[in-house]
């Protein structure tokens, strides 16, 4: 049904018109022929008054009843209530007079329904003095409301070019192609423990092509063969561009004899677990994969690329002798190295901090390149990690809240028995995860496994629905994986919610796309790897990463920010139901 503009109030809420007929006209009563009114007037019209005129159902209670009314009505579902941000639990309760506080509620016909079905509701709205409102919205007291801090997620922001403009910066990536198709690629690159391409989506953006990659999980395999294989050869017009990427399983068991024998950069994302601030981690002691990072310096020793982009999580730099290890053996085997922590708040909707590790291969003086980002020091190349800007994307950019199908939701959405013991857990609190104006918090592998313990991020839903988990396209969003990326469809017999856990545990392990690519830019300036110059007179690959990071940021965002679902924030106008 469509809404008037042009409507103020229902015409069906003659009943609570006044002041004076609340008063005089128990509202039980008012219940009885307000839903009698309903049923007469099935055109519901939905108020669409501006932001400084809507109106909200409120409950008007006896000051000292307050605390009871808002447990019961919790209790029942009968107001906008955890997913909200305002108050504790969403509750926007206020000041009526000296005698009386105004509790917010579910819209009328919701309300009404909701009272039918539970005693214990019905009776206390039948208390002498319990009134029903329809006003004018009331600001909560500012000392009850999240105010969103200002953060400058900007990475260096002291090695920005002089006169950067953000907005030139964002005109100039909507003229970049993600998906090049150049028969000759600009450099070539391996990708060890690939998971699901984080570092490929990046690089072939660039104009990098992947001639070796390793990856030990078979539908991680299929997943990459899809996007870096398969999807570009449907866009190649000649037989000559076919693209075929060796995959390979267990790097353990791959021959030195399968290594490239040139190459131009490395890039590994190795396995984190043994390092991760998750739980108390053994480090290179680890049995299982501890000692994966030993196949990334055989490859390093065999291939000798030009440089290397390796990544890990910031628990690494917790432990020292690991670290330590780490770095003479990269330098060993003839690289300068350079490590730094980055968050990928600036050019994603999550704040996820990775360790990066810049290696860059050493060559006899007449062969060094014209240092840019580098300097150099007693004979060794330090690489400065580039400034990156801030987008200030933020979870509206991303998640989609009720625009979902109604299949979709019913997959995602919490049942009551784990809803209940989240609630019960001890952990629940008003959630500041996927809120439009937040920043969302890491993403991890196993999200979705826990959501009862109060362990995964939650998408809010407009009340009496219970929150969802993140859908798996709001998943690759929040990570920076564009909208062409691509996921295979579930197993034969796989549940709907197996799946999605699948993809969680994927997306949780991958790195961040435009986050590499604006590293990666300045990673290839350090090398003799030649950038064509572009429509605009520009050679630099420092500015083509930052570019190519912004295009890749935009392509993972919605088309336009997501409307706020109703119970969210401040006012908003909820919906009628006929």
């Amino acid at each position: 049904m469509t809404a008037s503009p042009q409507a103020t109030i229902l015409r069906n809420d003659q009943a609570l018109s006044t002041e004076s007929n609340r008063s005089s006209q128990p509202l039980l009563e008012q219940i009885s022929s307000s839903k009698e009114t309903n049923d007469e007037n099935n055109d519901v019209i939905v108020d669409a008054d501006p932001i400084d005129t809507v109106k909200d159902f409120v409950l008007v209670v006896p000051r000292k009843l307050t605390k009871h009314a808002q447990e019961i009505l919790y209790l029942r579902k009968a107001i906008p209530m955890s997913w909200h941000l305002e108050g504790r639990f969403g509750s926007r309760t206020f000041r009526v007079d000296d005698l009386h506080m105004g509790i917010p509620v579910l819209d009328k016909v919701l309300f009404f329904e909701t009272v039918d079905r539970f005693p214990d509701l019905r009776e206390f709205i039948g208390l002498p003095d319990v009134m029903l409102r329809h006003q004018k919205f009331v600001e909560p007291p500012k000392h009850r409301t999240k105010e969103m801090p200002c953060i400058d997620a900007r990475h260096h922001p002291e090695r920005a070019p002089e006169g950067f403009d953000l907005d030139v910066a964002l005109e100039e990536a909507r003229k970049i192609s993600l998906h090049p198709t150049r028969s000759k690629p600009l450099f070539t690159y391996a990708e060890l423990f690939a998971g699901m391409g984080g570092f490929g989506v990046a690089l072939d953006a660039l104009g990098g092509r992947c001639i070796f990659c390793s990856e030990i999980e078979k539908h991680l395999r299929e997943v990459y063969h899809h996007n870096f294989v398969t999807i570009p050869n449907r866009a190649m017009a000649a037989a000559s561009d076919h693209i075929d990427v060796p995959i390979h399983g267990d790097i353990c068991k791959v021959p030195d004899s399968a290594f490239p024998i040139s190459l131009d950069l490395l890039v590994a994302g190795f396995p984190c677990q043994p390092f991760s601030a998750l739980g108390e981690q053994p480090g290179f002691d680890c049995p299982k994969s501890g000692n994966l990072f030993l196949e990334i310096v055989r490859c390093l020793r065999v291939s000798k690329p030009k440089a290397f982009l390796l990544e890990n999580v910031p628990g690494l730099l917790t432990m020292a002798e690991t670290y330590t290890t780490i770095i003479k053996a990269l330098e060993a085997v003839g690289y300068d190295v350079s490590t730094e922590v980055v968050a990928a708040r600036g050019l994603t909707a999550t704040g996820r901090k990775r360790l990066f590790f810049v290696g860059l291969r050493r060559q006899r003086d007449a062969e060094q390149p014209e240092l840019t980002h580098c300097s150099a020091h007693n004979g060794h190349r330090e690489y400065q990690f580039p400034f990156i800007p801030d987008l200030k994307l933020k979870s509206r950019d991303v998640i989609d809240y009720d625009e979902l199908t109604e299949e979709e939701m019913d997959i995602l959405r919490l049942g009551e028995e784990t809803f209940q013991q989240l609630l019960d857990s001890g952990r629940w609190r008003t959630s500041s995860l996927a809120w439009p104006n937040k920043i969302l918090e890491t993403m991890t592998s196993h999200y979705g496994n826990a959501v009862g313990r109060g362990e995964s991020q939650l998408v809010p839903c407009r009340a009496p629905l219970n929150p969802r988990r993140f859908s798996v396209r709001e998943c690759s969003r929040i990570m920076g994986f564009p909208a062409s990326y691509e996921f295979m469809p579930p197993y034969h017999l796989q549940t709907p919610m197996g799946y999605c856990k699948m993809i969680y545990r994927m997306v949780g392990n991958a790195v961040c796309p435009p986050l590499v690519a604006a590293l990666a830019g300045s990673v290839l300036d350090c090398t003799d790897i030649e950038l064509p110059q572009s429509p605009d007179g520009t050679n630099d690959w420092v500015v083509r990463g930052r570019l190519v990071a912004i295009a890749l940021a935009k392509a993972a965002t919605r088309a336009q920010p997501a409307p706020v679902p109703r119970g969210c924030l401040t006012p908003i106008e909820y919906s009628y139901y006929s």
